[in-house]
């Protein structure tokens, strides 16, 4: 698409259409979402549990990896339940200067369900939530309130993340057999799409070999069974987010002009108008 076209045409200026004028902050007060109610000590013991089993299952993960396929910085990925009234967090859960990274969101499908995030974190950040947690449960802040609240407080448990945790399309779309293969759109971590295309060669995944790319994104096409996707993200980093693959009208965009015609004519002839 973008590298089809060339990017030599002249931008258009509109002058004289406008005032310029300092920004000046709405004359309005914005009240935060209300942290969940918790008991202190319960709520971090629970934390504490669902996020040691998920990183032993990541210890556990990593150690069985086979040489093969690994690529990229070892780590792995982790599924965070928050609440609905938690959204605020979202922007909590990864730290850049770790290297971890928020790649995708789930957002809830049902009443009452919680949102669902994914997270990267590399091997050398494996205790970043665990500190969070000890943090909450042992120090004060300065008002009194628990370190880390913010954050703690609207996590509701962690575990190890799988290909369906990736997934953020409509619930109905993902494939109800682990050996059924589909089309996906697998959209790719930043400069990850070398990596990418190595572990799907040895994985025998069918790739497109065009490429739609954003600032932070490459997206392509890979036919894979979530079983191969879950073999995939337990050995890489290279996955942010997982759609399926959407069926577009290329069939007919690429029919000569008689025989779009055709088509043409025949679906005019079963359209009939409403009585």
């Amino acid at each position: 698409m973008a590298d089809d076209f060339p990017r030599d045409r002249a931008h258009i200026h509109l002058r004289n259409n406008g005032i310029r004028e300092a920004y000046r902050r709405p004359n309005q007060l914005i009240h935060a979402p209300p942290l969940p109610a918790r008991d202190r000590a319960s709520h971090a013991a629970a934390l504490t549990q669902s996020i040691e089993q998920a990183v032993e299952s990541a210890r556990q993960q990593i150690a069985a990896r086979d040489p093969q396929l690994s690529v990229g910085t070892p780590g792995f990925y982790l599924e965070i339940d928050l609440p609905m009234s938690g959204r605020a967090a979202l922007d909590q859960l990864a730290d850049r200067r770790q290297h971890m990274e928020l790649v995708a969101v789930h957002e809830p499908t049902q009443p009452g369900a919680p949102i669902t995030a994914s997270v990267f974190l590399p091997q050398s950040a494996q205790a970043y939530y665990l500190r969070k947690v000890e943090a909450y449960r042992d120090v004060d802040t300065d008002r009194g309130r628990p370190r880390n609240e913010p954050l703690v407080s609207r996590m509701e448990t962690v575990r190890l993340a799988t290909a369906r945790s990736l997934f953020t399309d409509h619930d109905d779309l993902f494939p109800q057999a682990a050996d059924e293969q589909v089309w996906w759109e697998v959209w790719l971590r930043d400069g990850r799409r070398e990596n990418f295309e190595h572990i799907a060669e040895a994985l025998n995944i069918t790739l497109r070999t065009h490429a739609v790319r954003f600032p932070e994104r490459v997206v392509m096409l890979a036919l894979a069974s979530t079983a191969m996707l879950d073999r995939m993200i337990a050995h890489s980093d290279v996955v942010a987010e997982l759609r399926r693959a959407k069926d577009t009208p290329s069939f007919f965009m690429g029919l000569g002009g008689a025989e779009q015609r055709d088509w043409s004519d025949e679906l005019l002839g079963r359209v009939r108008p409403p009585q």
